[in-house]
Formats: structure tokens, sequence, C-alpha cells
């Protein structure tokens, strides 16, 4: 029996949709007590107090529905609202560190200091060029991004406790379920959402690359409407139902087939695909670039895009490791309800539903 904790209920505002989450101690792990996933009816011309609007009031009417009493809350943020940077800082306590950390990390952040909250973990002490080091996480995110996240829960009627970082929750989701620590190599996790892609490599049971890439399920939708010469609509009903044609064969048998619209959906896939992966390939590298005996030894999709046919099979021929989907609901008591296609969407808000109210970033 897990012990007794006060439940969070999570809550990833993502632009596509919002994900829900509330777990409760099971007779061997975790139970699903309560779940939502509330497509957002926003346009891209709606102004973002309208867009938020629309979260809000798609929020409200859910707790309203569900009849969840739970008040506290966890939310998160990501993309270029917030930055994650491994950094050595000058060994100080964590006391100094708080009361001196905007003029020791404004070197390493492309923000103006007075516009971000910031917070920090220390892993660890380290010698750098003969000087003693503490090896340090360092998040920045803007003051306005988390006010938006605040105000939104605040709408609701519900009391922010957490505001973490979408790749901090799938940390933790993965300290959880996943077993990274216990593989030999390193792990690449891609978190494919709808506005940005979340990466994350650990190796050890540590966190080494966090990154946000711009790459992401929009982009997918977008470059199929282009091809097809169509709506949103149409386009996001054609990415579930195509598979990626990952190999040549695979190619020309449709063109011999005459399957026209398989090969443009693919190929459009494909050209957003070829973006993601050089950008994942910078950050693979540059992992590999800390140390000689660094391996990647296989990699991990979640997040609504992970549900794209034959994805898995493309990235594995191009990363030459192994590529498997995590559904975070498979550790999750009586999480059934939720249906197999949105499971890997459910990442960031399991991930959030295990913190407790006294975790902090």
């Amino acid at each position: 029996m897990i012990e007794a904790r006060q439940s969070l209920l999570a809550i990833d505002l993502g632009s596509y949709a919002v994900k829900v989450a509330l777990l409760s101690p099971g007779k061997t792990g975790f139970s699903l007590r309560s779940w939502g996933y509330l497509p957002l009816e926003s346009k891209p011309e709606d102004s973002p107090e309208e867009k938020k609007l629309i979260v809000l009031n798609a929020l409200r009417a859910f707790l309203i529905q569900s009849g969840i009493k739970n008040k506290y809350a966890a939310a998160s943020v990501s993309g270029n609202s917030m930055i994650v940077r491994y950094v050595k800082f000058p060994l100080l306590t964590k006391a100094e560190l708080s009361a001196t950390i905007a003029t020791e990390a404004e070197p390493f952040i492309p923000f103006d200091v007075n516009e971000v909250q910031f917070g920090f973990h220390i892993l660890g002490e380290s010698i750098d060029e003969g000087q003693k080091k503490m090896e340090t996480v360092l998040v920045a995110a803007k003051k306005e991004a988390i006010a938006s996240r605040v105000e939104i829960l605040q709408g609701a009627g519900l009391t922010p406790s957490i505001i973490d970082v979408d790749s901090f929750a799938l940390e933790n989701l993965f300290t959880h379920f996943d077993g990274a620590a216990a593989e030999p190599g390193g792990t690449l996790y891609l978190n494919i959402g709808h506005s940005v892609t979340n990466l994350s490599i650990i190796d050890e049971g540590n966190t080494r690359v966090v990154r946000d890439i711009f790459t992401s399920g929009q982009i997918f939708t977008h470059a199929i409407m282009k091809a097809l010469d169509c709506d949103a609509a149409k386009a996001e009903s054609v990415k579930k139902a195509h598979s990626l044609l990952f190999n040549s064969e695979q190619k020309d048998a449709a063109i011999a087939e005459e399957r026209k619209e398989d090969v443009a959906v693919s190929d459009a896939l494909i050209g957003v695909l070829k973006d993601l992966t050089t950008e994942v390939h910078r950050s693979v590298d540059f992992f590999l670039s800390q140390g000689s005996d660094r391996v990647i030894s296989r990699l991990v999709l979640m997040g609504g895009s992970a549900a794209l046919k034959n994805l898995d099979r493309y990235l594995n021929l191009e990363f030459k490791t192994p590529v498997s989907i995590l559904n975070p609901l498979t550790a999750i008591e009586n999480s059934q309800s939720i249906p197999a296609d949105l499971a890997p969407a459910f990442a960031v808000a399991i991930g959030l539903a295990l913190r407790k109210r006294n975790d902090w970033i």
C-alpha cells in the first residue's frame, strides 16, 4: 500500500486539449480516481485572452460535471516561456544560492532576470579547473507564463500548489514507473505534444539533457493541410488514419497501387520528421560529447503524436536504437476507462499527479 498522501489534481494545460488526472493510493500502487480529456475549440486567430477563456470554461465545466472536490492543483510550463540549464556555480550553501540566484544565473539565461522566476536543484559537487563547484539544474520561467497558469487554476476555483516544468513532470513519471535508472546507457525520451516536443535524456538515473523543440503535432497537421489542400479537421483525421511509409519498398508499393493520399500524407509527415530528427540528433550529439562512455540505449515515445502509425519504426531506423511507446497508465489501477489512443497524451498529467503538495522544483 502506498503511504497516505494528499492528492493533487493534475492539470496539463495543452494548446490542443487539457488533460486532467487525479490519483489516490491503490492496493499495489496508484489508482485513477478521475480523469478528463478536454479538446479546445480555439482558433488560430483567437487572442491570448480568448484562448485563456476557452481553457477556463472547459475546465470549469469539467469540474462541475465530474464533481471533483480536490482543490489543490498542479500545472506546468514549457516552450519558449522557460529554459532549463545544467550549470556549475561557485560552491555555496542552498541559502546563499537562493539569495544570489539572479546574479549567478544571469550569464546563463536569455531573459531579463527581472522578468523571470528562478528555481534550482543542486546535483552535487565537482572540481572545475582546480576550483570546487556545484553542479546545478537551473530553471528560469517567465513570470507572465506562471501567472497565466495560476490565473486559470484560481479562476476554476482551485488552489495552485505546484507550477512544474513539463520535462520534470515527465521525469517524475519515469522515476516512478519506467525504470530508466536500471537500464544501461542513456534513455532518450520524446514527448511529442501539439505545440512543443519535450526532449529528455536520462543516464544512470540522472537527467543530462532537457530541451523543448518546436516541431510538434500541429506542424504535422499543417503539413498535411498544405499537401492535401484541406482544412485542419480533415488533416487531423487523415493524420491518424494513414501510416508512415518509412522505406522505399513501402512507398513504391503505394505508388504502384495508386494510393495517392497515402503517399502524400506520408511525404508530408516525413518532411516534418526530418526537421524534428535533425534537432534531436543535435541534443544526442551534445549528450555523447560529454563522455566517451556515453551511449543512447533506447528511445521512448509519448504524447499525442506518438500514435502516428509507424513512427516508432521510422525512428528505430533513424537512430538505430530500440523504440517503444510509453503508456503512462500501465501501472495505474482503474485506468482502463481512458482510451488506448489517448493514453500517451497523459504522460505530463500523470507525472504531475504523482507529485505531493510539498514537492517543489
